[in-house]
């Protein structure tokens, strides 16, 4: 699914920065904020597949 343009809370999707094996990176302008960041997304075919659930949710608490 293509996020570009479309909204997520306070963020604004501006473009895709990359993929990898499970998630999406989109360039992403936060406007509570006033600045631009980077989000990433699990991918919609892997959204109901417990076990990447699982390693994404690790993944970002490890980043966080």
């Amino acid at each position: 699914m293509n996020l570009i343009g479309r909204r997520l809370g306070s963020y604004e999707v501006m473009e895709e920065l990359g993929q990898g094996g499970m998630a999406v990176v989109y360039k992403v302008y936060q406007s509570s904020l006033n600045r631009y960041v980077a989000i990433k997304v699990l991918r919609g075919d892997l959204a109901g597949n417990e076990e990447f659930v699982s390693r994404f949710r690790r993944e970002a608490l490890a980043v966080g």
